[in-house]
């Protein structure tokens, strides 16, 4: 499945995985998100239109979609059966970000994207869910985030 394939997928689950401390002494997050149609993915973390998302989640995850933790029910709510519209990835410089991660717009007008790691005492990691102002706060004078619907399909 390449990444352009995401958008108009509806959303089945979201669980995680939580590492306290890898051997570097970072903890890490890792959201997987299972689609109506059963396949498992992680949050795509590179605006690359040949990325395959099934084999990023086969040779990335950190435990199998059924081992993984669930959400609250809370969160569970906003997300079971909605639709992916748009994802959005972070830019600086004109230069697409490796470090962070995109963050998927739903039809509900909810943005999902995830903290997946940071060193030991300093910084929240989990699954984030925004609402539009939210997720347009994240951007200033440095950063800005663009649509792969818009800017990346269309070129």
């Amino acid at each position: 499945m390449k990444l352009s394939d995401l958008i108009d997928k509806k959303i089945s689950k979201i669980r995680f995985n939580y590492t306290l401390e890898n051997e570097q002494g970072v903890k890490e997050f890792q959201s997987q998100i299972r689609l109506s149609n059963k396949e498992v993915i992680l949050i795509p973390n590179y605006p690359d239109t040949d990325y395959d998302l099934l084999e990023d989640y086969q040779k990335n995850k950190t435990s199998t979609f059924q081992k993984a933790k669930r959400c609250g029910l809370a969160s569970r709510l906003l997300f079971r059966n909605r639709k992916i519209v748009d994802i959005h990835f972070e830019y600086q410089d004109n230069e697409p970000q490796r470090d962070g991660r995109g963050i998927l717009e739903l039809d509900n007008g909810k943005y999902i994207t995830e903290n997946y790691s940071g060193l030991q005492g300093l910084g929240e990691i989990n699954l984030v869910v925004m609402d539009k102002s939210q997720f347009q706060e994240l951007a200033n004078n440095e950063v800005e985030f663009r649509s792969l619907k818009k800017d990346i399909l269309a070129d």
